[in-house]
């Protein structure tokens, strides 16, 4: 029996022995070490999933501290604004007209501050005569929320912002509408209340709303729906149960019926406030697994319920799901090396081989033979495909090296103090203005207006509108430098003013149009800047009755110029094609006698 055995093993290929081997010393230790796992470390992996969930519940803390925090920053940002000062400072003496005007204006304003915090439902300014913004998304009215007890939290914040959740807006504010009402969105709003002394300061004045004047309560309102997306669906095991509650007890957001808003925590989870970990409770005759976590401000206790006994369950089977997912994956694995073993794999082993000593010696030619067929084909392939992908990385990122030089060198070209420069510009400008020299006025306002925006953003891309600005003022100083000797002409429909775009990118182009095109000219001359959106690209087009050349050399005139090093042509080719790559494309049309025209496309993007 044992020697027929043998001599049928001794009868298969080569493929089948290493294929039975390998499946062999593949599933028999798989089986015995998942035995063993799931013997020793059962605990071990209760206590990792109770970490896991404890972390989820830190992690949304945070999200939603971030939130809070955003609100709280606009807020602040509020505070020092010179015209909600003019506003409340002269409150008293505000006729109804007065008021209805200013409401819009102050509507309009805090819609435009808050627009960036998505998770806002309401924000208005309340006073004792009026509410300043109230959009009348909220039943709101003077009496109600002089009853609802929230301008009391706001004085005793004393100016901090304070929040307030888990109460029913409608009993708060005692409108019987919404009493008879069975549900409404905001009917447990998470809302903020702040006194707002506004103030603001210029030069060595300072001014702040005194204790007599009209210090209106900012309030600020969210969703609970807005808060529970922070959290809903994170914590996966079934029926576990979310919740947060305020510094008294009391639920504020919950995705369960059972821990309904408004109402007490109970003591089994609320003797954990202020701490944060995991523990278990029992509530009801089942055992919970219970992870908690507490914000520091405000002080809200976030916790998670896990019934113990679905945790076992599903930690234990996903465990055994992954272990058995290995195994089958191992076992595959071990079949298809099996199957690909065989003399004709030496020769391509060897070849990447002699490719892996090449490259190390830093030699990326990618010139390794690729072999017929197979996944040794494949192979062979992408170790070229590498090589040649790592030496674009090399030469890549040597470009960005240079680029971040050239950066460094401009920054420290321009550390002048901006308001140094701007507080200089501006006396010059009233000077100029007591001297009844209006055309040197507006210079100084061009030249100050392009110095804010170089300043203000430091970001790659800007809107195309604020370029066509600086690019505006710049062909003003450029008209009134060279004597009016040249008109110019922007053309840009509206829907493209809102699309992103290279910061810099059009005032070097249409430099090089003033400076070459209109050489020699005295009078007469003429600049178009046109753009219109062609598919996915925008066309840029600028153009010039200049002199002109043949097409091919105003071509030539491009390339030098896009590689001498500069900072005209030369940076904006080399930073459009960093950013755009091959979306990127350049084109000139020239005729001598006649002008030029240089064609730019650069990709759509909001």
């Amino acid at each position: 029996m044992l020697k027929k055995a043998r001599d049928m093993i001794q009868s298969w290929s080569f493929r089948k022995k290493i294929g039975v081997i390998l499946v062999l010393f593949t599933f028999i230790p798989s089986i015995l070490m998942q035995q063993l796992m799931m013997h020793f470390y059962e605990d071990h992996i209760i206590e990792k999933a109770s970490r896991n969930i404890y972390s989820v519940v830190r992690a949304n803390n945070n999200v939603l501290r971030m939130m809070l925090n955003q609100i709280e920053d606009i807020s602040q940002l509020m505070l020092n604004n010179e015209y909600y000062y003019e506003v409340f400072s002269d409150f008293d003496s505000l006729s109804t007209s007065d008021l209805m005007r200013y409401d819009r204006r102050l509507e309009t304003e805090l819609a435009r501050q808050f627009s960036t915090s998505k998770d806002v439902y309401e924000a208005y300014l309340f006073t004792s005569k009026w509410i300043f913004g109230d959009s009348g998304m909220l039943s709101t009215t003077l009496d109600g929320i002089e009853r609802s007890g929230l301008l009391e939290k706001a004085e005793m914040g004393g100016g901090l912002p304070c929040w307030t959740a888990g109460y029913d807006y409608g009993k708060a504010v005692q409108s019987d509408y919404l009493i008879g009402k069975e549900d409404y969105s905001y009917r447990y709003p998470i809302t903020m209340v702040r006194k707002m002394t506004f103030q603001y300061s210029f030069k060595s004045d300072y001014r702040r709303l005194s204790e007599k004047d009209e210090n209106p309560v900012l309030f600020v309102y969210i969703l609970e729906d807005s808060i529970r997306k922070v959290y809903e669906k994170s914590v996966e095991y079934k029926d576990s149960i979310y919740g947060i509650s305020d510094e008294n007890g009391i639920v504020i957001s919950s995705d369960n019926e059972s821990f309904a808003i408004s109402q007490k925590l109970p003591e089994d989870i609320w003797k954990y406030y202020g701490k944060d970990g995991f523990s278990t409770c029992v509530l009801g005759n089942r055992e919970y697994l219970v992870c908690y976590d507490t914000l520091e401000y405000p002080q809200w206790f976030s916790w998670v319920l896990v019934p113990m006994d679905t945790l076992i369950r599903d930690t234990l089977m996903q465990a055994r799901l992954i272990q058995l997912v290995m195994l089958a994956i191992l076992l595959v694995l071990s079949a298809v090396v099996a199957s690909l073993l065989s003399k004709t794999i030496s020769r391509p082993v060897g070849k990447l081989t002699e490719a892996a000593r090449r490259v190390a010696t830093g030699n990326f030619s990618a010139d390794t033979p690729v072999p017929e067929g197979g996944d040794f084909r494949l192979l062979t392939e992408s170790f070229n495909h590498m090589e040649l992908e790592i030496n674009r990385l090399i030469h890549e990122n040597y470009e960005i090296s240079l680029r971040e030089k050239e950066t460094q060198l401009m920054a420290l070209a321009m550390q002048i103090n901006p308001h140094f420069l701007y507080n200089t510009l501006n006396t010059i400008n009233m000077l100029a203005i007591q001297n009844d020299d209006e055309e040197t006025s507006d210079l100084i306002v061009s030249l100050s207006e392009m110095l804010q925006y170089t300043f203000k953003n430091r970001s790659e891309k800007i809107l195309l509108s604020d370029e066509i600005v600086w690019t505006s003022n710049y062909i003003f100083i450029m008209a009134k430098r060279f004597g009016n000797m040249f008109t110019a002409d922007i053309q840009i429909p509206s829907q493209l003013m809102q699309c992103r775009v290279p910061k810099f990118f059009l005032q070097p182009l249409v430099e090089n149009a003033i400076i070459h095109g209109f050489e020699g000219k005295s009078e007469g001359g003429l600049l178009l800047v046109t753009a219109c959106q062609e598919e996915e690209d925008i066309h840029f087009r600028i153009s010039d009755n200049g002199k002109g050349t043949d097409a091919e050399a105003m071509k030539q005139h491009i390339a030098e110029a896009a590689n001498d090093g500069g900072i005209g042509i030369s940076n904006v080719h080399r930073r459009l094609v960093l950013i755009y790559g091959e979306r990127y494309r350049v084109d000139v049309e020239s005729e001598e006698g006649r002008g030029t025209c240089l064609h730019l496309y650069i990709p759509f993007e909001l």
